[in-house]
């Protein structure tokens, strides 16, 4: 008999939708509307941080780093001075324990062409090690990657435009004629040069642009060109950040500034190695104990003071051999990569064998899978440490393993600015919609005001009168998430595998907006989101439809069946 009044019940909901059949698709339509476009913006939000997290991973610093404690405190700084050495028994132990490894040394510095300079952050790597972990060495646009033991640079794609190295892809016509076809040396490279670009103009200007049809052998014959021109030839000017302890202190400096900054075993360490000059009142170094030296230098360089600190101005002269332009605008900025082992000596900035950081990535990683549990810095560490116990070697206590989430503040908020960004906008759309709904259902209610009282009077519950009117909503609801569902699926499917080129949007601003991605936005399944946008509608459908039922419901039957 249940069964059989809420068959009933279902029944003359079903009918209601079919009498009011205008009211009915046009609230579906307000639901499918909201559903499609919140499944739309989740996927590509989706998509595009899936996206930047693997570029950030494949191309910028694999899934973990070993820096020293203090280096990475100060990270933003890029302290040179709190660099490490012995790296290699470190990547050993990595590599027996499934990972592979490759040092850097990053300092900044400015980069001089023949005609500009530019702000440079330049990562001194290993060629090799380079390539068997990140993948941005497989972009290499024009030219080739830097060998081992030369001064030879990688320059990004927005950095050589600035610097005017590397082939001009859509030049001025004065830029051209001056840069590009006055660096042929006879009449046949002058005539190849001219064959490979095209006048067009834009925005009333004229430019040469490089032909689109263009093949490899031409533009490496056209990079040696260029390169026999001296276009190639740069200049890095930087500062070496070498830590000593300073053979003379002023007194107010030592007493005022030195050490308050201490602790009181630090403090009581500086004092026993400097000694007060009677006359002048200046602290004097008093001692030539290499132990005692050390353990000075690190509590001053602890303390952050500056007096420990000399800064040597280093002019080094280097040529472009590659220009990069991968998927992450990262690594096609003002960056540049330069052989790490050309730089230990005096012509370069003196390492010693030092390096600030050692990137990680499993061996046997894939390029579209983030890192897991094995690649994590808790994981690393036990890993490093018991390979290390091995040869009876343990993990140095300055230095610490950090994931690659550490490094990327710019990207989470960015990502976290639009994630909340998105949330507010589909709340609105569905605010929207729901407003649209429980006005179809408080005209519904009120329309048939007369009738609900009937149906009480003829001894229909009011539990039974509300069931009907909330399976109205619902199926309201349903249909038009079920729309909205199909939609945003076929919206979304060439979004998932084309996707939308923003690469002139994302040059205009620079390259760089937070988000690891150059060109293609594309979006991402997210099944979850999916059933869930698409259950809540139809929940929050049917939820519409109780305020105005419990109006009516609260009416007596014999004013219900008067009204009019």
């Amino acid at each position: 008999m249940r069964f059989s009044i809420s068959g009933t019940v279902a029944s003359m909901a079903l009918r209601n939708l079919a009498r009011h059949r205008v009211k009915t698709v046009i609230t579906a339509l307000a639901v499918a509307v909201s559903v499609a476009l919140y499944i739309f913006m989740d996927g590509w939000l989706l998509g595009m941080n899936l996206d930047s997290r693997r570029n950030i991973v494949s191309y910028e610093m694999g899934a973990a780093k070993i820096q020293t404690k203090t280096y990475f405190d100060k990270k933003d700084e890029l302290p040179m001075y709190e660099s490490f050495t012995g790296w290699q028994s470190i990547a050993s132990a990595l590599e027996r324990s499934g990972y592979d490894a490759a040092p850097r040394f990053v300092f900044s510095g400015t980069l001089y062409s023949r005609t500009g300079s530019a702000p440079i952050l330049f990562n001194a790597m290993d060629p090799k090690r380079e390539d068997r972990l990140l993948r941005y060495t497989d972009f290499v646009d024009a030219g080739r990657f830097p060998r081992s033991g030369s001064f030879e640079i990688a320059l990004g794609t927005m950095a050589a435009e600035k610097l005017h190295v590397g082939i001009p892809r859509r030049p001025s016509k004065n830029i051209w004629e001056d840069e590009v076809l006055a660096a042929a040396r006879d009449e046949e490279e002058r005539i190849f040069v001219q064959g490979l670009y095209t006048e067009r103009f834009e925005s009333g200007e004229a430019r040469m642009a490089l032909r689109d049809d263009v093949t490899q052998e031409e533009i490496n014959h056209l990079w040696d060109i260029l390169y026999a021109s001296g276009r190639m030839d740069v200049r890095i000017s930087t500062v070496i950040d070498m830590i000593a302890a300073p053979e003379k202190i002023r007194e107010e400096r030592f007493e005022e500034d030195l050490l308050p900054s201490l602790t009181a075993e630090d403090r009581q360490l500086i004092q026993s190695a400097y000694t007060r000059d009677p006359f002048v009142g200046d602290y004097l170094l008093s001692t030539d104990d290499s132990d005692l030296l050390d353990r000075v230098l690190k509590a001053m360089t602890a303390a952050d003071y500056s007096g420990a600190i000399r800064h040597v101005n280093q002019l080094i002269d280097a040529v472009v051999v590659g220009i990069i332009n991968s998927p992450n605008p990262k690594t096609n900025g003002n960056i540049a990569y330069i052989p790490l082992d050309a730089l230990q000596g005096t012509g370069g900035l003196m390492l010693d064998g030092a390096v600030t950081e050692l990137l990680i990535r499993a061996s046997n990683a894939r390029d579209f899978v983030l890192p897991g549990s094995f690649e994590s810095p808790d994981t690393i560490t036990s890993a490093l440490a018991a390979s290390l116990a091995e040869e009876g070697k343990r993990f140095p206590s300055e230095l610490v393993v950090k994931g690659w989430e550490d490094y990327s503040a710019d990207y989470f908020a960015a990502s976290a600015g639009d994630h909340v960004s998105t949330r507010i906008m589909a709340l609105f759309l569905f605010l929207l919609s729901f407003i649209g709904i429980a006005n179809t259902m408080l005209m519904a209610v009120l329309e048939r005001t007369k009738e609900i009282g009937m149906m009480r009077a003829l001894g229909m519950t009011d539990g039974q009168l509300l069931f009907s009117y909330v399976l109205e909503a619902g199926l309201v609801g349903l249909i038009g998430a079920s729309v909205g569902v199909l939609l945003g699926c076929l919206i979304n499917i060439p979004m998932v595998h084309t996707g939308i080129d923003f690469s002139s949007l994302a040059k205009q601003m620079g390259g760089d907006f937070g988000y690891r991605i150059t060109s293609q936005f594309r979006s991402a399944w997210n099944p979850k989101v999916i059933v869930g946008t698409a259950f809540i509608a139809t929940l929050l459908s049917a939820l519409m439809a109780l305020p105005p039922t419990f109006r009516a419901l609260r009416m007596p039957v014999t004013e219900s069946l008067r009204f009019e």
